[in-house]
C-alpha cells in the first residue's frame, strides 16, 4: 500500500512526542512492505516569499517531503495557521504525483485543513491520529495561561477570545492579582459596542470560524484514531461521529532498545523525569515538591530533555533548582539507551498540568517495571492505577505530589507492590495491526497483514 504519512515536524532536528510516534510508525510500515512518504513542516519562518518552499531528503531510509515557508507573509496569520492555503495547493500537485491510496495525518498542527482538504480533493481517504487538542485549542494542550484548564468537552468561543487576550501580560495580570475582577470585566466585554472598540467580538468570530472549518473536515475523514477514550468522548461531545472514532492505545517498540539491565543499588534513590522540558509539562512541580522532602534517605533528580528549546522556562527551573547539586541535568537523550536510563531510576514522575494522551514515557518506564507517579488526569489515571501499578497525585498540587514521592520512597514494601502490579504494555506490532485494518477498511482492500 502507498502512504502519505504527515506530521508537523518530523527527525532529526524535532523529537517531541508526536514527531517519535510518526518516525516509529513510519519505520514500521517502511519494515513491512508499504511504500511510504513522509510529508512535514521543517520551518514556518523561512524565506520571503509567500510559497511553500520543498525539500526532499531520505532519514534512516524513509523518504521524507519537507516543508518551508514563512507563515509571517501570510494575510490572515490566524486563519492560516489551521487552514493554510499555501500547503493546499502545494499537497494539491504533490499528491497528485505521488498517488497514495490512503493520507495519515499525525496530530495536525501546522498542516491543518489545508493538508487534509488536498488528499480529499483528490478523493483519497484521510485518517488522522490525535495526539493532543489541536483540533480543539491553538494553544494545542488546553491549558489557558494562567495554567488552569480548559473544558475538553465543550467549545466556548468567549472563554477561547479570554485566553487569547491573557497570553498577554496586562491581561494576565489582573487576572493573578484579583480574579473575581477579572471575571467580571470579562462577563461584561462582549457586550456591544464595548467589544467591537477591544476587538473583541471579531477574536470570537474567528475563534467560532476556526471550530466550525476544523470541525466539519474532521468529520469529512474517513477514520480518526485516539490513543484514549478520554479523547474519544471529547470528541463525540463536540459533534464528531461515533462510526469514524477508533481507540488504538499507544504501542512500544523496543527494537532499536540497548539491553535492559539490572536495577542499579547504590544507596541513593533516584526519581527521573524524561520527555519535553516546558509549563505544562509540569516540572517545576516535580522540582519544588522534591526541594520539600525531607528525609534521611539520600536522593537524586535525574532531569532527562532538551533545556534549550523554551530558554525562559528552563531558566525559572535554574532559578528554582538553586544549584542543588541532588537535582542533575541530563539534556537530551538517545532513545536507544532508555532501558539503561531506567535501569538507574526507582521511579518516574509525569507532573503533566494538561490532559496527556498518554504520554510514551510512560510506557517505557511499566515495560521497565519502573513506577510511574502520575497527576491524576483522566489519560494517565486510565494507565496508572493508584496503589496498584503507580500513585497518584492531585494535578498541580506540589504538595500532594511530595506526600506521594515520600511515601514511595520510605515505604519498601509500597514500592515492590507497585512493581508487581505492573502489568505487560502494548506492542508497536498489535497497534500497528489496528492500524492496518483501518487503512485496509478506508481504502477498500484486504491486504494480509505483516
Amino acid at each position: 500500500m502507498r502512504i502519505a504519512l504527515a506530521v508537523h515536524h518530523f527527525p532529526p532536528n524535532y523529537s517531541a512526542g508526536a514527531e517519535l510516534r510518526a518516525f516509529r510508525t513510519a519505520r514500521w510500515l517502511a519494515n513491512n512492505g508499504h511504500d511510504l512518504r513522509i510529508i512535514t513542516v521543517e520551518s514556518i519562518k523561512f524565506g520571503s516569499s509567500e510559497e511553500v518552499i520543498a525539500e526532499d531528503d531520505v532519514y534512516q531510509g524513509i523518504k521524507v517531503h519537507r516543508l518551508s515557508f514563512n507563515l509571517s507573509n501570510s494575510r490572515d496569520k490566524f486563519t492560516w495557521e489551521y487552514d493554510n492555503p499555501w500547503i493546499y495547493n502545494h499537497l494539491l500537485d504533490y499528491l497528485a504525483v505521488i498517488e497514495p491510496d490512503v493520507f495519515h495525518l499525525i496530530s495536525g498542527y501546522l498542516l491543518g485543513a489545508g493538508a487534509i482538504n488536498a488528499a480529499l480533493s483528490h478523493q483519497i481517504p484521510v485518517v488522522v491520529t490525535l495526539t493532543d487538542f489541536w483540533f480543539f485549542c491553538p494553544r494545542i494542550n488546553l491549558v489557558r495561561p494562567d495554567g488552569t484548564l480548559s473544558d475538553a468537552y465543550v467549545f466556548d468561543a468567549q472563554n477561547c477570545t479570554r485566553c487569547k487576550y491573557e497570553e498577554q501580560r496586562r491581561y494576565l495580570l489582573p487576572v493573578k492579582i484579583a480574579p473575581g475582577l477579572a471575571d467580571k470585566f470579562w462577563e461584561k466585554s462582549f457586550d456591544a459596542p464595548w467589544s467591537n472598540l477591544m476587538g473583541i467580538q471579531a477574536t470570537k468570530n474567528n475563534f467560532e470560524d476556526r471550530n466550525s472549518i476544523l470541525s466539519e473536515v474532521l468529520s469529512q475523514t474517513a477514520a480518526i484514531v485516539c490513543p484514549s477514550q478520554f479523547l474519544i468522548n471529547s470528541l463525540l461531545s463536540r459533534g464528531i461521529p461515533e462510526e469514524k472514532l477508533n481507540l488504538i492505545q499507544h504501542g512500544l517498540d523496543k527494537s532499536n532498545w540497548a539491553p535492559i539491565v539490572d536495577k542499579q543499588r547504590n544507596g541513593t534513590f533516584q526519581i527521573g523525569y524524561l520527555g519535553q522540558i516546558d509549563k505544562h509539562k509540569g516540572l517545576h512541580l516535580l522540582i519544588k515538591a522534591f526541594k520539600q522532602l525531607k528525609t534521611n534517605i539520600p536522593l537524586e533528580l535525574c532531569i532527562y530533555g532538551d533545556d534549550s528549546s523554551v530558554p525562559n522556562y528552563t531558566n525559572s527551573l535554574k532559578k528554582l533548582t538553586n544549584n542543588d547539586p541532588r537535582i542533575k541535568y541530563f539534556g537530551k537523550y538517545d532513545y536507544s539507551q532508555i532501558a539503561n536510563i531506567f535501569s538507574q531510576l526507582d521511579v518516574l514522575v509525569v507532573p503533566s498540568i494538561w490532559n496527556e494522551i498518554g504520554p510514551w514515557v510512560l510506557y517505557e518506564a511499566l515495560e521497565t517495571k519502573t513506577p510511574v507517579l502520575a497527576s491524576d488526569i483522566p489519560n494517565m489515571s486510565h494507565i496508572i492505577q493508584h496503589e496498584e501499578n503507580g500513585l497518584l497525585f492531585e494535578c498541580g498540587n506540589w504538595h500532594d505530589l511530595a506526600i506521594q514521592l515520600r511515601r514511595v520512597i520510605e515505604d519498601y514494601d509500597l514500592r515492590m507492590k507497585l512493581i508487581a502490579g505492573i502489568k505487560p504494555v502494548n506492542t508497536i506490532e498489535n497497534e500497528m495491526t489496528d492500524l492496518n485494518r483501518i487503512y485496509q477498511r478506508v481504502v477498500g482492500e484486504v491486504e494480509p497483514v505483516k
